[in-house]
């Protein structure tokens, strides 16, 4: 590679879902651009976690300026404490995804040995060679942002996962007056999110989804259990005001939705939110005021979805005429440990409902009508789609042609030189690496069969 060349180098999440983590090069320094895992199941009791193997980064590591996190989720933050020690720079990131990332920096002994640089929302700095500007954008957590990358010779838009809605129900909405200054400039390339890039139209607002629910849960008559993904905020918002206008009590359960929780309230978010209902008293509330939140919406084996329907957790349960309903989409790769679960609930006589059979949830990715409006108000000459399969990739990279942008259709190890047009100048080693499992304490048994004497 050449020295004042800008080069772009994805080592994850490009030609997959799952596993963001990308490189930038230019004058001999490194910019790293996320730090994410996948999770690859091995039937319904094991899942491995894994995240990129930055060999050609960690041989440079003293060239390497800096990590930005564009926002909090696992695919795009969940590798820093693996992969912090390999390049010991100083990360960059919101107050949000700060207060996120410290517990598990703790657990992996990493506990303020990490230089966190906290960020505002709109940040401009300098890390050179690079100059660095943050646009917020919404997506389905708070605090997500998109990176302007300029340099002497090209200037990218890295957008990060996003969508343009209106109405997000808790953060900020999408600085479009940044976006559209950024026209005035020459945006060589937009690196940018392609997983809904195959489906037309417009992705709903999160606020579309507040009456819908309302409704579905008025009418059930007992208990009803809602999983999420546990880094959603706008969700447990949006989920929060459901339970109120419901007369619902608010059950939330699994370790990872407490931490974003506790760290959404640290950083100022969902303060507002109703009373908790503690664990211990779940057993005593009439079954037709219990809201339950729950982790394990894709089937995961520790979360505590599967742990109810396989009745391993201690004093929560669900009975016949219960309801589950799946707020999240299903992760390719995750159809099998999901379907393992709802045949549970269902020979319990649970109902679940799915996003295909009510209104229960909206993603936080652009569909293509919101990707021609992002390149409209940029006009970038070039677009590199990245984050998705090759099916999204290149669905994403037909639109941009058709719009008379240029693509690159590149997967993840290709090296993309983009100033002076795109062009893959060489190939770099990629893999996955397996995080070593942990010893564990045993989980004590449920007490299976137990009710409160009275409800």
């Amino acid at each position: 590679m050449r020295r004042g060349d800008l080069h772009f180098l994805p080592l994850g999440g490009t030609g997959e879902i799952g596993m963001n983590l990308n490189a930038y090069h230019h004058q001999g320094r490194w910019l790293v651009v996320d730090c994410g895992v996948m999770f690859e199941r091995h039937g319904p009791h094991r899942t491995d976690v894994l995240y990129p193997d930055i060999s050609r980064l960690e041989v440079r590591a003293d060239r390497v300026c800096g990590l930005v996190l564009t926002h909090i989720h696992q695919d795009h933050l969940g590798a820093v404490a693996d992969l912090w020690p390999r390049l010991r720079c100083p990360v960059y990131c919101t107050r949000f995804a700060s207060e996120f990332l410290k517990p598990a920096l703790r657990e992996a002994g990493l506990g303020g040995k990490v230089p966190i640089k906290v960020l505002e929302e709109t940040a401009r700095w300098r890390l050179d060679p690079f100059d660095l500007q943050r646009i917020p954008l919404t997506h389905s957590t708070v605090e997500m942002g998109a990176l302007v990358i300029r340099t002497p010779v090209a200037k990218v838009l890295h957008t990060g996962d996003w969508k343009l809605d209106p109405d997000p129900i808790v953060g900020r909405v999408s600085d479009e007056a940044a976006l559209q200054e950024l026209a005035s400039e020459r945006i060589h390339a937009c690196v940018s999110d392609s997983t809904n890039a195959h489906v037309e139209g417009w992705t709903a607002s999160e606020s579309s989804l507040v009456w819908p629910l309302v409704r579905l849960i008025r009418n059930q008559p007992n208990r009803v259990a809602v999983t999420l993904f546990s880094s959603n905020v706008a969700r447990l918002h949006t989920l929060a005001r459901v339970a109120h206008e419901t007369g619902r009590q608010l059950v939330p359960l699994g370790r990872s939705l407490h931490r974003t929780l506790e760290s959404a309230r640290a950083a100022g978010y969902l303060g507002d939110l109703p009373p908790i209902v503690p664990v211990r008293d779940f057993g005593y509330l009439p079954r037709h005021s219990v809201m339950m939140v729950c982790t394990g919406s894709q089937g995961e084996p520790r979360a505590a979805l599967t742990r109810i329907a396989e009745d391993k957790m201690r004093d929560i349960y669900l009975e016949q005429g219960d309801t589950v309903i799946y707020s999240a989409r299903r992760i390719p790769g995750c159809e099998l440990p999901i379907d393992r679960v709802q045949v549970m609930l269902r020979e319990r006589g649970v109902r679940v409902i799915e996003a295909q059979d009510a209104q229960v949830h909206v993603s936080g990715h652009p569909r293509r009508d919101e990707l021609r409006e992002m390149y409209d108000m940029v006009k970038p000459e070039a677009v590199v789609p990245v984050h998705g399969t090759p099916m999204h990739l290149d669905a994403h990279a037909e639109l941009a042609e058709s719009m008379g942008l240029g693509a690159a259709r590149i997967r993840n190890g290709d090296i993309l030189r983009i100033n002076g047009g795109l062009e893959v100048v060489g190939r770099s080693h990629v893999g996955r690496q397996v995080r070593p499992r942990q010893e564990r304490r045993r989980p004590q048994p449920a007490r299976r069969g137990w009710r409160p004497r009275w409800r």
